[in-house]
């Protein structure tokens, strides 16, 4: 009997421990982030497949395997399924959009606008550079360099802003807003099937760079005109004070433009000032500097124990030579 028992024992432990080295590993191969408004979550990659669930713009889940261009994941509720890669950011690609988001989170308003049509937002200004979100055609934009946004298909709010970029004579905006799920959006048709996310539109502030083009800006009236008997295209303006009549309270602008296409060295070119005349009810220029070469951001506030309005941007001078930090409407 002691003879078995000491046969046995060894061959136990030895069968014990090769089912404890062969046992199924859920070890994660690290971590990702959703980038896209909505993810389906699928319990395989088989063509018939259960949906479990959804995951929303920013969603931090780990990756356990990779099959193809198809990761399984586990969420932070503990689901685990298999997601289509493409729609997963890495966690450096990730950092790089915090920090550009952090750089860019005081820019100034400098426009405002929508998206022409379905615009990717990229770490950097560039065809080929990282693709970060996609806002939907037609989103509502609050500039802040210079152009922005303001609720729309697929974010609560975006702004464009600071300096334009330009790469193979293409203007980029470097835009800031916030990549949230349409209402309804995302939503499983089966009473079982939840999201994997908290309850409710998920929002989380975003930054980084659109094709210019892709941008309607929604000038004001009065810039329109006016810069259209100029021949100037708008690009930033800026609203000084109001002036009141009996027909009620009209704002004057500071506007910043160029007679030049895409591509060029130059955000800026030009700066115009529309004040409104009371007597004769319409809006006129009241100061115009041109030959200039200007960047982005422009900020506009009252320069300290001067009543009057200044204007400052990062740099300006005219085209030829003699450098000017500041303009005095």
């Amino acid at each position: 009997m002691k003879r078995k028992l000491l046969v046995a024992v060894p061959i136990l432990c030895l069968v014990a421990l090769l089912a404890w080295f062969f046992r199924p590993k859920h070890e994660s191969l690290g971590v990702a982030y959703v980038s896209e408004r909505s993810v389906t979550l699928w319990s395989g990659v088989a063509q018939v497949r259960e949906q479990l669930g959804v995951l929303l713009y920013g969603d931090r889940v780990e990756v356990l395997a990779r099959r193809n261009d198809n990761v399984k994941v586990r969420t932070a509720v503990g689901v685990t399924g298999w997601v289509d890669g493409r729609y997963l950011t890495e966690p450096e690609l990730w950092q790089r959009s915090a920090k550009l988001l952090e750089q860019a989170k005081f820019l100034p308003v400098q426009a405002r606008g929508r998206t022409k049509a379905t615009t990717n937002l990229r770490v950097a200004p560039g065809r080929t550079e990282p693709r970060l979100y996609q806002f939907g055609r037609g989103a509502e934009l609050e500039n802040l360099g210079p152009c922005g946004c303001r609720l729309g298909a697929g974010f609560r709010r975006e702004g464009i802003f600071r300096r334009r970029r330009r790469n193979q004579e293409e203007d980029w905006f470097l835009v800031r807003g916030v990549a949230t799920r349409p209402p309804g959006e995302g939503v499983v048709r089966n009473s079982a099937i939840t999201t994997t996310t908290q309850p409710g539109d998920q929002t989380i502030p975003i930054a980084g760079w659109v094709i210019a083009r892709f941008v309607s800006l929604d000038v004001p009236d009065a810039v329109r005109e006016g810069t259209n008997s100029a021949n100037v295209r708008p690009l930033a303006w800026f609203e000084l004070n109001r002036v009141t009549d009996p027909d009620g309270d009209h704002p004057q602008y500071l506007v910043a433009g160029t007679r030049s296409p895409e591509g060029q060295p130059c955000d800026f070119t030009t700066l115009r000032v529309f004040t409104w005349n009371a007597r004769k009810s319409r809006y006129e220029t009241a100061y115009s500097e041109n030959n200039l070469c200007g960047a982005f951001p422009i900020q506009v506030g009252k320069a300290p124990r001067v009543s009057r309005n200044f204007v400052s941007t990062s740099w300006m001078a005219p085209r030829k030579n003699a450098p000017i930090t500041s303009t005095k409407p």
